[in-house]
């Protein structure tokens, strides 16, 4: 049952961790941190990606001069040519891990084959610089980018987006005074938007999958340590962005879960409830696989059979298996391409 945005539950901040826990999670969330930054660079010191794989060009800008941001412009673009739309694209990794490189396939496609200027931004990240920076980050970024006039863009057509914890904190980033009515729509693939609910209680309404554990069945919980400050208002709507008004989010929402996710059910509740603020009813896009708004202002699609993070996570030495996941993570991208350029783009 959707809850009322009108009339939330009490407010809910939850007791500190014990000692021993915290401790545990410190020492795992910064070796998963050192480990996973290892792995990425490993990765993109030796593989050669293509050109058309490959940002145009790296920038920051001085509202956070340490901070690399990658512009992906479709190669078909002339200079001088129509303006091009614009999507801010940011990155997952639980509040805590990875940067904007991870995005680069994603990024690449929506360029070169949706012709879309985007622009794929960092922020600093937990457990060194907890909530609320990483949304402050964002949002300083995406004005930025915004007001950039190097960028090639239409600025009337603007979307922002994300993967996981990037889905969370485009729904965040987009309640900030100086993008709340520039931003057209936000797009949240697989994201936390619920921070009351527990582990517990994700995952007991996960569809059971036989010998296969969520990837955030345990680590989720560190990130939570990490990023979510002791006693912190957990239905803060930047944090828990389900909360957030209707008014302080862009006019269109897309969101996406996987079926064996344990984050899906909260962002199914959030477009559930977004839905209901809509006039007229559901279009079903497939049976038990989504459904849109009468006038497609929201969108809802769960991925079968898919799990957390699963366009970002090769399956090695099956090349059958690899090639059916690029191609799923292709056709979700190209739904939400084609949901954009009909409510943003157009």
């Amino acid at each position: 049952m959707a809850t009322n945005l009108e009339e939330p539950p009490a407010s809910i901040a939850l007791a500190p961790l014990p000692f021993s826990s915290r401790i545990n999670s410190a020492i795992r969330l910064w070796i998963m941190k050192i480990l996973v930054k290892i792995v990425i660079n490993v990765v993109f010191l030796v593989k050669r990606s293509p050109p058309s794989k490959c940002p145009t060009y790296i920038k920051t800008y001085s509202v956070r001069p340490n901070i690399k941001n990658r512009v992906f412009i479709p190669s078909s673009y002339q200079t001088g040519g129509n303006p091009l739309p614009l999507y801010i694209d940011i990155h997952g990794g639980g509040f805590a891990l990875c940067d904007p490189r991870v995005d680069d396939d994603y990024c690449s496609y929506m360029a070169q084959h949706h012709g879309i200027c985007v622009v794929s931004i960092g922020y600093r990240r937990a457990p060194r610089y907890p909530f609320p920076t990483g949304p402050m980050d964002c949002a300083a970024i995406a004005q930025a980018v915004l007001n950039d006039p190097d960028l090639p863009c239409d600025k009337s057509r603007v979307a922002i987006g994300g993967f996981s914890a990037g889905g969370n904190l485009s729904l965040a980033a987009s309640q900030f005074d100086g993008l709340r009515g520039r931003l057209k729509a936000v797009v949240g693939y697989y994201p936390v938007v619920d921070f009351t609910r527990s582990g517990k209680r994700r995952l007991k309404n996960r569809p059971a999958t036989p010998g296969v554990k969520d990837p955030l069945e345990k680590s989720g919980a560190w990130m939570e340590w990490g990023y979510i400050p002791q006693g912190m208002e957990r239905m803060d709507p930047v944090l828990s962005p389900i909360f957030a008004k209707r008014e302080d989010l862009p006019p269109n929402i897309c969101l996406l879960g996987c079926e064996y996710d344990m984050l899906r059910e909260e962002a199914e509740d959030m477009a559930e409830q977004l839905a209901e603020k809509e006039p007229g009813g559901k279009k079903i896009l497939k049976v038990g696989e989504g459904w849109e708004t009468d006038n497609g202002n929201i969108r809802w699609e769960k991925i079968l059979g898919q799990y957390h993070g699963f366009n970002q996570s090769p399956v090695h030495f099956d090349k059958p298996a690899e090639a059916a996941r690029i191609q799923r993570a292709h056709e979700m991208q190209d739904a939400v391409a084609e949901w954009l350029y009909r409510k943003v783009y157009a």
